[in-house]
């Protein structure tokens, strides 16, 4: 019989995030839930428990109030219940929190490992992919759809410009997806009954007696003080919209009065124009990504412009690091962007992606030439062997950055949000190199310098055989439409926009502006729009000068990712919906009317 084991998280509510200011972590001494992604997980694990037979064990880390977590998950249908509780797991990172589940889940010889795609507390999805490497397992992430036969695992993932349908044996680790399957609602009799089961406690001494491994002592990465971001506060400003054509005049003539339809005054950096000579211990490598067309992606080119700045302040060189072979054709413009030196890794495994010879490939490589700092992008890859990397060379590894400094002693702080970005956290790292994933779009790209010429190296890497096959990869990005990472200006649509002659409506509106698009969850549901431009708890979260929220009713779930948004002009046919709260300039009435009305407008600015 398979077995299975489900990870799961208790998180705070986002809305009640709390830190205590002494210990740099979490107060879970509010309202505590199980993780969203993980209830995916765990009613995955039932599922596949009724239709093929499995014996299923749900797993957590936390402090005695986690039990709960473990008891809503023996009420769903899970059927044994495992607590790893000790002080000395207290203050755990990523890496020390993986460290003791692993040491856990490789008594279980385990078939399946299921955790959600991250938390939603830390915004973190480190953990599923560190415990792989630590295991010495394939790892699918961000599964979307999952099929069983005999011992392969064939799944459709989550990628940056659409799926990618993989293939692995088990054992595998597989992080689930919001699209997998939907939760399981439990009432309040069954929970009862779940009460009395027994939860198995496990205390840190028997998992090793190596306390060093757990808590602080074990963790790699540190949290500085805690900076709290708080909501914009603003008065909405309604027009009449009793007349369509003259309400869009009005917003064009209130924006113009705002300076929101003026691109953002600044001058970007040129990058420096001498190339550097590499200082072991002092350098700063960026591995650059390319898109399904093989292009270098904005968020290489924006790690690249960042390096180059920083590097003149840790007096090393700018290293862009590449798989496969072919990103080697891109060497004059990562040279333009700051590269002083470009790696190429060659093998024929690197061809097709898979996380484990990704990571597998940088290994010997880090530890020969013993770089400062290690720099990825947090896209789908990015985050997927990353970590394996990270649990690879036992180094910290901060996800998601926004942001990254160097503070007065020269180590790197890396800016990570949490809490929906309600919560911004400076992480310090002990190892080296320092590690950080950051977000495409946050960081400025420099002016290009075209006259660069950059030292390219082939390093030819030994590796095993790929633990996972990627079959196919599918975009479903619309070129017409500018992208949204980065955008100064995006249309987002909601269920207002009723549908996909709608969703059409407002990418009218965008092409126009030339702006990004986005949509909140429900309408990436219902597969209006793909679930790469979902904005919000679950998904992304964004800052351009002027947002228009289109039939979107303004609930915190999607307000919590424009909260960087500096102006926003709502339109709602209901004059109580929650968006007016949030928005500059607000006009009730129909969206399609009003749309068509804005879109003609600002055709007609433009033409005059």
């Amino acid at each position: 019989m398979l077995k299975i084991a489900v990870c799961v998280k208790q998180i705070p509510l986002v809305e009640d995030a709390n830190f205590d200011p002494v210990s740099k972590t979490i107060r879970r001494d509010g309202v505590n839930v199980m993780s969203a992604y993980d209830l995916r997980a765990v009613a995955q694990a039932v599922e596949l428990k009724k239709n093929i037979g499995a014996e299923t064990t749900v797993v957590t880390m936390g402090p005695p109030q986690a039990r709960d977590v473990l008891i809503d998950a023996l009420g769903m249908g899970i059927d044994h219940a495992v607590h790893l509780e000790d002080r000395a797991f207290a203050g755990s990172d990523t890496l020390a929190t993986a460290r003791a589940l692993a040491l856990w889940l490789k008594r279980g010889a385990f078939d399946l490992i299921l955790l959600g795609k991250y938390s939603l507390d830390a915004e973190t999805g480190q953990v599923g992919p560190e415990i792989a490497e630590l295991l010495g397992l394939a790892q699918i992430a961000g599964v979307r759809k999952l099929r069983l036969e005999g011992d392969m695992v064939f799944a459709e993932r989550e990628s940056d410009e659409g799926v990618e349908d993989v293939e692995c044996r088990m054992p595998a680790l597989l992080t689930c997806a919001e699209r997998l399957i939907a939760p399981i609602r439990i009432d309040p009799k069954t929970r009862e009954a779940a009460m009395s089961r027994r939860i198995e406690a496990v205390r840190s001494p028997s998992l090793s007696t190596e306390a060093a491994q757990f808590g602080f002592a074990g963790s790699p990465t540190s949290v500085q003080e805690v900076r709290a971001q708080e909501a914009p506060k603003v008065e909405c400003k309604m027009i009449d919209a009793a007349d369509p054509a003259r309400a869009a005049a009005q917003v064009i003539a209130a924006l113009e009065r705002m300076g929101a339809l003026r691109p953002r005054d600044h001058k970007p950096r040129p990058i420096a124009s001498a190339i550097r000579k590499p200082h072991r211990g002092k350098d700063l490598w960026v591995v650059v990504e390319t898109n399904l067309a093989g292009q270098i992606t904005l968020g290489s080119l924006e790690l690249l412009s960042t390096a180059d700045g920083l590097a003149a302040q840790l007096g090393g060189a700018v290293a862009a690091v590449g798989f496969p072979a072919a990103v080697a054709k891109h060497s004059g413009l990562l040279a333009s962007y700051g590269a002083d030196q470009i790696i190429i890794l060659d093998h024929p495994s690197l061809e097709n992606y898979s996380p484990d010879t990704a990571a597998e490939a940088l290994v010997k490589l880090v530890r020969e030439r013993t770089p400062w700092g290690l720099l990825l992008n947090a896209s789908e890859r990015g985050r997927d062997w990353g970590p394996r990397l990270a649990a690879r060379l036992g180094l910290g590894l901060t996800g998601d950055a926004i942001g990254l400094e160097l503070n007065g002693e020269g180590r790197m702080v890396a800016l990570k949000p949490a809490f929906g970005g309600n919560i911004v956290a400076p992480i310090l790292s002990k190892t080296f190199p320092q590690m950080a994933t950051v977000r495409q779009g946050v960081l400025e790209l420099a002016t290009p310098n075209p006259a660069r010429k950059a030292v390219i190296e082939t390093v030819r890497p030994q590796l095993g055989k790929p633990l996972t096959r990627l079959v196919r990869a599918t975009s479903n990005v619309d070129e017409s439409i500018a992208p949204l990472e980065g955008a100064e200006v995006v249309v987002g649509l909601g269920m207002g926009s009723g549908g996909p002659e709608g969703i059409e409506r407002g990418k009218g509106l965008a092409r126009v502006l030339g702006a990004g698009m986005c949509a909140t969850r429900r309408v990436t549901d219902q597969g209006w729009v793909p679930r790469q431009l979902q904005v919000g708890l679950t998904g992304k979260a964004i800052g351009p000068r002027l947002y228009f929220a289109l039939g979107i009713r303004g609930v915190p779930n999607h307000t919590v990712g424009i909260k960087r948004a500096e102006t926003v002009v709502a339109i709602n046919n209901d004059p109580e919906a929650l968006i007016f709260e949030r928005a500059n300039i607000g006009l009730v009435g129909d969206f399609a009317t009003l749309t068509e009305a804005l879109t003609e407008a600002f055709r007609r600015r433009q033409s005059d």
